[in-house]
């Protein structure tokens, strides 16, 4: 009984010491990855600084820097603006406010694009956007809701003037995200459990949907951040990649294509200007190197604290 008793204490103490580095280790992976992540930003900045803009006319084979007005054929129609575009990127974004977790929660992102030519007067090259890095400017961004706080901003070179109503920004919301869908099926449910109970069962599932209702975008409580990012028809932007001969142009003028290079894999797509990206990739590249350095430095100390107590 002693032995058994024993061998049981000791395989409990060992379980919890394991579980104690959990924690530390994955700080010190998730330190690891910004820290990474803040390199790959500052190697991005030096080959933008060492990369001159060159006329389209002029673009060898390799990595080149190139900026001039976006055409085509093929555009898209954005979802919440209504702009003509090669590439959009939509975020839904809901408040909660669970405990110590307030703040902002991503439920939706969508994303499409169409490949396009980039026009600088000098010719023209057909852009490839898959893989690429896309550093865009707003093109909209709104909340609706008790915690909104900001009003609705609209790129004013869009020339749309009025941003999208409220009206339309709930339905897109209630389309898109799909906890709503959930929250449709779950109170169907909850409304059939009605029919069988009045005790404390049917106490909890009105309590329930009453948090499903208040949740509904279209007509419910909950609060919601729309934003929007596009590549916009005839707008000027700076791209940066790797420049081959295109396998299938339309005419002589087609004859090369930018897109992710097998060896070289830069490929930035910006509608910032070049100094301008420069100070983003500057900030975010310093910022991502000392807060993941010092993620690594804290739990690394925890990790040896817990090896060096007895």
């Amino acid at each position: 009984m002693w032995q058994t008793h024993t061998y049981h204490f000791s395989f409990t103490i060992g379980s919890s010491s394991h579980h104690s580095y959990l924690f530390p280790l994955a700080g010190f992976g998730a330190g690891l990855a910004v820290f990474a992540s803040g390199f790959r930003d500052y190697r991005k900045l030096r080959i933008i600084e060492n990369t001159p803009r060159i006329a389209v006319r002029a673009a060898p084979m390799g990595l080149v820097h190139v900026h001039g007005k976006v055409t085509g054929h093929d555009a898209l129609t954005s979802p919440i603006t209504g702009a003509p575009c090669y590439y959009y990127e939509v975020k839904l974004q809901r408040w909660e406010n669970q405990g110590k977790n307030k703040g902002w929660n991503t439920v939706h992102t969508a994303k499409d694009r169409h490949d396009f030519y980039l026009d600088d007067g000098t010719g023209k090259v057909l852009i490839d956007g898959q893989g690429g890095e896309f550093d865009l400017p707003c093109t909209y961004r709104g909340e609706f809701g008790p915690e909104a706080k900001s009003g609705a901003y609209i790129d004013p070179s869009l020339g749309r003037g009025a941003c999208p109503s409220e009206q339309d920004l709930r339905a897109y919301a209630a389309k898109a995200d799909p906890a709503f869908t959930i929250g449709e099926k779950t109170i169907a449910q909850l409304d059939a459990k009605y029919a069988q109970s009045t005790s404390l069962t049917h106490k909890i599932a009105e309590r329930q949907k009453q948090v499903l209702e208040a949740q509904n975008p279209l007509t419910g409580h909950g609060s919601y951040r729309i934003t929007e990012h596009c590549v916009v028809a005839e707008h000027a932007y700076d791209i940066i990649g790797t420049c081959m001969q295109n396998p299938h142009p339309q005419d002589d003028q087609d004859r090369n294509l930018i897109r992710k290079g097998e060896n070289e894999r830069t490929f930035v797509i910006s509608g910032f200007s070049e100094l301008s990206l420069e100070k983003i990739l500057r900030k975010r590249s310093l910022t991502k190197i000392i807060l993941g350095g010092s993620i690594m430095v804290i739990t690394m100390g925890i990790i040896i604290s817990e090896l060096a107590s007895p």
